[in-house]
This record gives structure tokens, sequence and C-alpha cells, in this order.
């Protein structure tokens, strides 16, 4: 925008001050841009220094002062711990203030949600005063797609509308044998790598990722993903690794190409490999797609996955019918390729990586193992087969769940920008303002969880009525409002399905660190044998997580 601006500027001022009778030529050319550096500095000085230090209406609200001339708090975010451990640094200074204003990228303002009643005013009450900042959307929509993700207003509501059916209880209910199937999959991975040996180690990240996307496979596309080998060179899982997991240059391309459309100019391995996975990703769907279309016309597609119907079937089938009511098309084919991709990132890479905390906790909380074993084993006693319904009556496992999504959200940070002016618990908040929803922030919230907020216990879960930490608000790892996640039934049962078979066969002895020592310290063994990948845009452990373990 400061360049468009600071060039038609120096474009009229050339135009005015030349001569009728002055031709255009190289002095004019250099009139033009000796105007457009000296405004585009002038603009960049006001916008770095000016506004934010003496004129901005948020210069008053808490938060640090100590950031970069140029890349504001981002160096020492790139550079921390994890993610998020900057934010809660901020969290503990300021724990009252409903919004903590920190300086991003050239000067821009940005305010950190800090309180429960901030975050309700910002995901529910004025929830659709809020919109994905254009360079959040840039980033991640090459990835993920657009889909419900990043859809706004009323086409939100909308898209929420048509995909409740398939997303509802009693359509997860019935997947529920597709989620344990797998499951029984997953032991048998585990029973190969133990052989005959009293205990063994598995790369957790990688074993549960290909898990989960071989889930994704018949739950979303209705197809074994493995038939999709013989006519790309990749497989399904390989391509969607390339583009989710980059090496940092990748990274750095992605961040770039969401301020400035780099992609088509950058002679670089790093995105020549971005490129061709996307292109071959959007391929496989779209064939997929086509085909199933074409099966469900002549009637020729066989459900593979019981009583329910796969995302893809349900929503061609419910696109035809409202084609033939209505005369429109609801989705096109590149609609339906955006939901794919956001189901196949949400149930795919979140639910490993739920998956592979779940299991670093068992790994260093023995106890808590032991007891969640002993709950399950009562329901199998009692009933071979759980269903559903059994399954979710777990109080402990629900608890521990939960638990790991409270201290490990895979899905950590969500951002919004408002589009009017607007007042939240006593802030003004100009429009065009970033929000940045960090979810570990209220999740390990000393004035909601308590002083031990950053301490694993289920048992807390028990012990939150009449607290703060009993509001909704308080646990946000699908967020909540209107924009909380439609597929968070779906995640929740594949967890618990993945739990309960594992710990009636396996006993979790602790992580493998670095140096092969085995570490079995709760808390302690982040940052000492395990890393929070970052930047990341998940929270996952760097380098992967070795988990031990024995047959029971």
């Amino acid at each position: 925008m400061d360049l468009l601006t600071c060039g038609g500027l120096a474009a009229f001022e050339v135009a005015v001050w030349q001569s009728p009778r002055q031709a255009v030529g190289w002095p004019l050319v250099k009139r033009f841009f000796a105007l457009f550096l000296i405004l585009y500095a002038v603009a960049k000085v006001y916008r770095i220094i000016v506004y934010p230090n003496f004129l901005s209406p948020l210069r008053h609200l808490p938060g640090p002062n100590d950031q970069n001339f140029v890349l504001g708090q981002e160096v020492k975010k790139f550079k921390a711990e994890s993610p998020f451990s900057v934010h809660l640094q901020w969290t503990r200074k300021w724990p009252e203030a409903p919004f903590i204003r920190y300086v991003s990228f050239i000067g821009t303002e940005v305010l950190l949600v800090n309180s429960l009643a901030a975050h309700k005013a910002v995901l529910q009450t004025n929830v659709y005063d809020f919109v994905k900042p254009p360079f959040f959307a840039g980033l991640l929509t090459e990835i993920v797609g657009t889909g419900l993700l990043f859809a706004e207003g009323e086409a939100h509501k909308n898209e929420r509308r048509l995909l409740a059916g398939p997303l509802s209880v009693p359509s997860v209910r019935k997947l529920l044998p597709v989620f344990r199937g797998k499951a029984r999959d997953l032991s048998e991975v585990f029973e190969h790598a133990l052989g005959d040996k009293p205990y063994a180690a598995l790369e957790a990240m990688e074993t549960l990722a290909k898990s989960t996307m071989e889930t994704i496979g018949m739950t979303v596309l209705g197809i074994d993903l493995k038939t999709l080998a013989s006519t790309h060179s990749l497989g399904f899982q390989e391509v969607w690794s390339r583009l989710i997991h980059q090496e940092p240059l990748g990274y750095l391309i992605m961040l770039v190409n969401a301020l400035v459309p780099i992609r088509k100019l950058t002679p670089l391995k790093a995105n020549y490999r971005f490129l061709q996975a996307s292109a071959d990703l959007r391929s496989m769907l779209r064939g997929i797609i086509e085909k199933r279309k074409a099966d469900l016309a002549d009637g020729t597609f066989k459900e593979e996955i019981g009583e329910s119907r796969d995302l893809l079937t349900y929503m061609l089938e419910d696109a035809a019918l409202h084609q033939k009511e209505t005369g429109k098309d609801v989705w096109s084919v590149d609609d339906i390729i955006g939901h794919l991709l956001n189901f196949t990132s949400a149930g795919h890479e979140s639910t490993a990586t739920t998956l592979a905390w779940s299991l670093y906790s068992l790994s260093t909380h023995h106890a808590i193992q032991d007891r969640l074993r002993s709950e399950i084993n009562l329901l199998l006693e009692a009933n071979p087969e759980p269903d559903y319904d059994s399954i979710s009556g777990l109080a402990y496992l629900h608890n521990f769940v939960r638990e790991v999504l409270r201290l490990y959200p895979s899905s950590y940070m969500s951002q919004r920008e408002a589009v009017r002016d607007l007042i939240i618990e006593g802030v003004a908040i100009p429009k065009g303002t970033q929000i940045d929803i960090n979810v570990p922030l209220m999740h390990q919230h000393p004035l909601v969880w308590g002083a031990d907020a950053d301490v694993f216990n289920p048992d807390r879960w028990d012990e939150r009525e009449g607290s703060a930490a009993a509001s909704p608000f308080a646990f946000e790892a699908f967020l909540q409002g209107p924009r909380i996640c439609p597929g968070r039934n779906f995640a929740l049962a594949e967890v618990k399905a993945v739990l309960v078979e594992l710990l009636t066969r396996f006993r979790f002895l602790g992580i493998e660190g670095e140096d092969g020592e085995l570490l079995t310290g709760g808390e302690e063994c982040v940052g000492k044998g395990v890393r929070f990948a970052n930047p990341s845009l998940t929270l996952r452990p760097a380098g992967g997580l070795r988990v031990r373990f024995e047959r029971l």
C-alpha cells in the first residue's frame, strides 16, 4: 500500500511540475525516483516510529517495548524455546490486562488477547467483526485451502450449515469401527517394532502421522490411500508432508510470499519442491473427486466404511441434491478441494500431534498411565467391544485427553483483524488492528488455572467448578463460539479409540533423549530431551519424539 501511494504521489508531483514543453526523459525519471524514495522513507518513519510510539490509541496498553526497529518482536519469538514462550512471559508480567500490545514487522501493532472476557468478545460476541488477516490467509491457504477455515460472514455461516451433517455426533458415532480398525493396525506396527525384544522405541510423530493419514483416507476421501501410489511417483502422505513440513528456507519463502507474491519468480529448489508438491496434491484430489462423481452418477460406487458416509461422498451427494432443487451448484471442484484440504490438515496433522503428546504424557507420568489403563480395563471386562457412548463415558480418559490438549494444543495460534472500530473491555480497537489468539496463554493463565497451570494434572478438570477454569473460554484447543472447530467430535473420538487400543497392549516406559538417555520426568523433559519445533504451523516436538515401550 505504501509503495502504491508513494509511487502515485511521486508521479503526480512530477506531472504538476513538468513544463508543457518538457519531453519525458531521463531527468524526469530521476526526479520521479528521488521523490518516490523520499516519500517512501517518510512513510516508513511515520509507520515504524511516529505512529506506534506517539499517535496510536493503543500505545498506552501494557506490553513489551524492547522491539527490533524493523522486525519488532518477531526475532525474539523466532529464537524462543517454543512458539509461545515469549507470549507466556508477557501474560505472567501483565496477568490482569485484557489485551497485551506488542509491535511486529515494520511497526505493525498487534493485540494479544489475554483475559476470559476479551476471548469471549473476540470469539463469540463480536466474532463477525473480525476476519482472518490477509497475511495470515495468504500464509496458509496455499497449503490448507480456503474452505471453512477462511470463509467469513454469511459465507461462513452457510458453509457450517452445509457441513454440519457429516461432522455431527451421530455421524461420528458411526465412524468408530473405522477408528478402532486403524487403531488395531497401529498396534501391529508397535508389535512389529517389538518383535521378540523386551522393549523397543518408535519415532512417534512419523508413525502416528502415517496412521492418522490412513484414517483420513477412509473417513474423508473414502479410499485406501495406498491405491494412489500406482498413479503418482509419491504417495499422498509423502506429498502432504512436503507441503506441511518444509526446511527453514521454505518457511521463509512462505512468509515473504504472504506479503509479496514471489512463488512464480523464485528459482530455488525449496520453492520448486513446494510448487510440485502442491500441484501433485491437488491433482490427486481432483482425480478422486471426478472419479467419485462418475461412480455416484452411474451407481458403481461402493461404500467401504460401513454405515457412515465419508466426507467427500456426503458433500457430492448434498451438492447434487442442492443442484437438483435449486438449479445452482453449491460447491465447485475447487471449493470441495479447499474443504478436503481443511479437513486433511485438521484431521491428520493435528490429531497425530495430539496423539504424540498423549504418548509423551503417558511415558512421563506412569501413575497417570496406570490409572488410565485400569479405567479402560474395567470397561473392556464388561464390554469387550465398547461403542462410541461407552468410550465417551470414560471420565478419566476424557480428562486426560483434555489435559493433553490444554498443555499441548496442536493448533496453538489464530489471528484476526478488526473490520470496524470496536470497544472491548474498555479498550478502543481501531479498524484494521491485528488480534492474536495464542491458545496456550489462556490454557496456562495463572488467574484461570492457578499457580500450577503448567503442571500436567487430569484431575484439575473435576476441580474447576466455581472457578474461572469452568468458563468455556478457558479451554480453546478447538477455539470457541461460532468458529469452533466443527471436527472436534471426530478428533476426540479418534484419539480416544487409539489410546484405548494402545493402553491395553503396551506400557510406555519413557522418552529417549537425544543422547539415548531414557527420560521419565514429566514437564522437566521439555527443554532437556524434548524441544518444541519453532517456527512451526502446529505445536509439534522438534526432531520427532522417540517413545520407548514394552508389551503388557
